[in-house]
This record gives structure tokens, C-alpha cells and sequence, in this order.
């Protein structure tokens, strides 16, 4: 059943790459993500042990770049609040799966002064829609955040992202407004031939 994955994947991506233009490129990514629900604000953002969330932390990427400046994304993103962890300033009884998918608009205000191929380094704000599955209870937030991409190759970027959800629900146990850290490999789909910007 792997190898059946792993093969439409390839396939998707040959599909995509023979579609995609120079100056609006599909780009894929595969990472993994942290999430903090603590309800603690911004005075306990480095407290790991406490309020990260780091089990079963896979999130994918699905982006459409327009002129390189702007990027239409769909995220889906696994992890799960273990026990002892704290969730809205509680210390979490019972391990809660979480489910998010995310629409999100992204605008890389580096581009303004640098060419995104050759720069090494890309900045972006993103900001969007988001539904948080809290043990199977939606959770609907407005995203905002930023992001930075580190080039490996003309390819290949490693994206570094920031997202904080802000709840617009009051449904429980996904009631608070929550931070989601994330690691991500993205990949730049093009056609063969390019284009100067």
C-alpha cells in the first residue's frame, strides 16, 4: 500500500511539473509542526516541556505561487496534546487528537527588493481560514503569521513558519486561541523553460 502511495505521489508531481509555468510555480512541501494551546500567551512561548505539542507532528503542503510574489496554500497538519501537557491553562487529563486544515493567502514582501531565484533567503506574511479538529470538534480560527524560506537549491527551500489562530468558536476543548510552529521541506515544481523576471 506504500509503494501504491509513494507511486500516485510521483505521479502527481509529474502532472504538476508538466503544468507548471516559470513565474507561477506549484511548490509541495512535507514537514512537521508543533502546537502550542497552552493559554498562556506570550509569557511562556519557550516552555517545551510544558506546552509543545510534538506527538505525531506531520503537516503537508499543497501552493500555488502567482508571479512568484504571491502563494495560494492548503495545509493539513496531524499532532496530538498528550497527557500532562496544558491546554487553556489546564493540565491536560487525557491525550486529545488534533486535525487542522488550513486555506491561507501569503504575500513575500521580500520580493519587493530581491529576485526570489536567486535570493538565499525569502520572507512572507500568510494569513487565512483554519479548521482545528479537536478530538473530531471543529474549532474555526482566523490565521495570521510569517515565514522564512532558506534556500538549499534552485528547487528546494527549508521553510521556517509562525502561525497564530485566533478561535472564532466556542467549542470545547479547542476553545483558545493557539500558537503552530512548523518545519517544512518545500519543493518549486517548474517547467523546463524559464523566463527572466
Amino acid at each position: 500500500m506504500k509503494k501504491l502511495y509513494l507511486l500516485l505521489l510521483l505521479f502527481v508531481a509529474k502532472v504538476l511539473c508538466g503544468y507548471a509555468q516559470e513565474n507561477d510555480p506549484w511548490v509541495l512541501g512535507i514537514g512537521m509542526n508543533v502546537v502550542d494551546n497552552s493559554g498562556s500567551r506570550f509569557e511562556e512561548l519557550m516552555d517545551i516541556e510544558n506546552n509543545w505539542n510534538l506527538s505525531q507532528f506531520i503537516k503537508a503542503t499543497v501552493e500555488k505561487r502567482f508571479e512568484y510574489d504571491y502563494g495560494i496554500e492548503l495545509t493539513g497538519s496531524l499532532n496530538r496534546f498528550e497527557k500532562s501537557k496544558k491546554i487553556n491553562s489546564q493540565t491536560n487529563d487525557n491525550n486529545v487528537n488534533y486535525f487542522a486544515v488550513d486555506i491561507m493567502l501569503k504575500d513575500y514582501f521580500t520580493n519587493y527588493w530581491s529576485d526570489p531565484r536567486k535570493a538565499k533567503y525569502t520572507g512572507y506574511i500568510i494569513g487565512g481560514w483554519g479548521g482545528n479538529f479537536f478530538d473530531g470538534i471543529i474549532n474555526n480560527s482566523l490565521n495570521i503569521g510569517f515565514g522564512l524560506n532558506r534556500r538549499i537549491n534552485f528547487h528546494t527551500w527549508l521553510s521556517f513558519q509562525t502561525l497564530g489562530k485566533f478561535s472564532i468558536d466556542d467549542n470545547t476543548p479547542g476553545n483558545a486561541n493557539h500558537l503552530q510552529h512548523s518545519v517544512t521541506v518545500i519543493f518549486w515544481l517548474h517547467s523546463k523553460k524559464k523566463k527572466k523576471r
